[in-house]
């Protein structure tokens, strides 16, 4: 539950700064309120002024750019064309789907028949996974030693290099299984990191934001943030903006330079997608 409630430090901090203004003008014995209501800013801000302040935001040296989309359709999504209409307007090079179903196999199939590589694991609940690709690529299905929910690792060749590309959908905390489930799928992803391309791309929807201390734990090797100069891009729930944080991600080599990074417009599901671009070396 404390890892739950981690999540929400951009409330957290709004309510602080209402408390703040209510407390100088209500208040009249005040020190001690000032004096805890600013720890909470000072602390719930210390963990969002990065995304802003710290910049890794560099200018395209070449052409030879490519985009990544990660889109969480949402097994019960009826808006079919919002979806096919947005893959079609962002035109991504590499395209990873969540909960993708047999339904949603046979609504796309127009989107998927136009990228040449893919891998397609629909499933009738909510952990079906696709990767597709426009640029050479093998794939194969992990479970990174739990055997609950699949991953989808991408080998990729762009521009003569090689790149990995880990499509990942780790249960939900729920409860204190499942809570040790999706931290061991994230954590296992990351002890195999010497099994991987230099070029390391780890994208999905990892059920969880990243002021949790596990989520920090997958940043203390080789990998970044792609979201470091962007913004916090919340991207759920994709319907109510007051409680939104992130917990659709995208980590990439700390030798990848993150051209743009941004979310997409609510398609109907209750996550926002997430878009990518990135420069090949």
């Amino acid at each position: 539950m404390i890892d739950i409630f981690s999540n929400f430090k951009v409330q957290y901090l709004f309510i602080s700064i209402l408390l703040l203004i209510t407390a100088i003008l209500v208040l009249k014995k005040k020190v001690l309120a000032l004096f805890l209501i600013a720890i909470s800013i000072l602390w719930n801000g210390y963990y969002i002024a990065p995304y802003y302040l710290n910049s890794n935001v560099v200018e395209s040296k070449n052409d030879s750019n490519f985009k990544i989309s990660s889109i969480n359709l949402l097994s019960s999504n009826s808006e079919t064309e919002s979806v096919k209409n947005y893959i079609k307007t962002e035109n991504p090079d590499i395209l990873v789907l969540l909960e993708f179903t047999p339904r949603w196999e046979s609504e796309l199939l127009s989107v998927i028949e136009k990228y040449p590589y893919k891998k397609l694991v629909p499933r009738t609940d909510n952990f079906g996974i696709a990767l597709l690709s426009k640029f050479e690529m093998k794939s194969s299905i992990d479970y990174f030693g739990l055997n609950i929910k699949p991953s989808i690792i991408g080998e990729l060749k762009i521009e003569n290099d090689s790149y990995s590309v880990i499509a990942t959908h780790p249960i939900p905390p729920i409860n204190q299984k499942t809570f040790e489930n999706r931290n061991k799928q994230l954590s296992n992803i990351i002890d195999r990191r010497s099994s991987f391309s230099e070029n390391l791309i780890v994208i999905g929807d990892f059920n969880t934001s990243p002021f949790s201390n596990h989520f920090n734990s997958l940043l203390e090797g080789d990998l970044k943030d792609s979201r470091i100069g962007f913004g916090l891009l919340p991207t759920w729930p994709a319907n109510y903006k007051i409680l939104q944080t992130t917990i659709d991600h995208c980590l990439v080599s700390k030798s990848l330079d993150v051209l743009d990074r941004s979310t997409g417009e609510n398609i109907g599901s209750d996550h926002l997608p997430i878009n990518i671009v990135i420069s090949a070396n």
